[in-house]
């Protein structure tokens, strides 16, 4: 539940569409692969409108396929962040990257803020070098652990982005310690005179199961009634609705489980961004 279905469906297609190129962060040394889509059309006055994708090995080729189906790849920018020779998901690099404090039992959580950092100075430069980008049109995606990571930017930094997209936030992360850091962000003065935010959160309803007796798993029902997967989503919605520089919006993804609720999840945020209907979100 702290990472991805493995077995979710890839987009070979868009993937192969995709621009490869190596970042190291010089802080740490560790390497990072960016996934850049090349739109063909010239870029608008006010620039690209850009989506930077956590788990970008996996959910780049995802978000470029979506916009090539809705006739947007040459008109946005998508930035996978990824990791070199990998497929779909580097669990390892991920649980140290995507967390935002450490937890015993997972040797070398919670770099999130140091990662998080390293996007902000290295990576947005380096798009920028490139590409015009429009700075009232960016957006930041995450699913699960990478949820949990949004949601921490969002609470730090919410000048970082114009709009940040959480798909299944693993809220759950060290007994929920991010919930109170979503709740001071929205307090005082300083949310309301803060620049007009989309922040989109998604969730699958199977993630979290009413009756966990009436299952073909018992124990695995178990676990996701534990972590409250919709109720922690819902609660994160209900505090950032309290800002009124937030423009929150919240779905609970009908069917969906956590494997699923990554593209779902994707393609709703991305169709409210650009301004398409929710019913344009394909289904699984």
């Amino acid at each position: 539940m702290a990472q991805p279905d493995l077995k979710t469906v890839v987009h070979p297609e868009a993937a192969a569409a995709l621009r490869h190129e190596s970042i190291v962060d010089p802080a740490t040394g560790r390497v990072y692969e960016l996934l850049i889509s090349q739109p063909q059309a010239p870029a608008p006055d006010a620039g690209y409108p850009v989506v930077f994708l956590f788990d970008g090995n996996r959910t780049a080729p995802a978000a470029l396929a979506w916009l090539q189906s809705h006739e947007l790849a040459d008109r946005v920018l998508v930035v996978g962040l990824g990791y070199p020779d990998t497929v779909a998901f580097n669990i390892p690099r991920r649980f140290e990257d995507l967390t935002p404090s450490a937890v015993a039992g997972r040797a070398g959580s919670g770099q999130a803020r140091a990662f998080l950092d390293f996007v902000e100075a290295r990576v947005k430069p380096r798009i920028a070098r490139d590409y015009p980008l429009d700075p009232a049109r960016t957006a930041l995606y995450g699913h699960s652990l990478g949820g949990l990571a949004v949601l921490f930017d969002l609470a730090h930094h919410p000048a970082r982005f114009s709009a940040y997209f959480a798909a299944s936030p693993s809220l759950w992360w060290d007994d929920v310690r991010v919930m109170p850091q979503l709740q001071q962000a929205v307090q005082g003065d300083s949310c309301a005179r803060s620049a007009p935010k989309t922040v989109i959160i998604t969730v699958g309803a199977k993630e979290q199961p009413l009756n966990t007796a009436q299952t073909d798993n018992p124990e695995r029902a178990a676990k996701l009634a534990r972590r409250q997967m919709v109720a922690n989503a819902a609660q994160a919605n209900e505090i950032l609705a309290r800002c009124p520089a937030f423009d929150v919006d919240y779905r609970l993804l009908a069917g969906a489980g956590h494997g699923a609720a990554l593209d779902r999840g994707l393609f709703h945020a991305l169709a409210r961004w650009l301004g398409r209907a929710a019913t344009a979100e394909p289904t699984p």
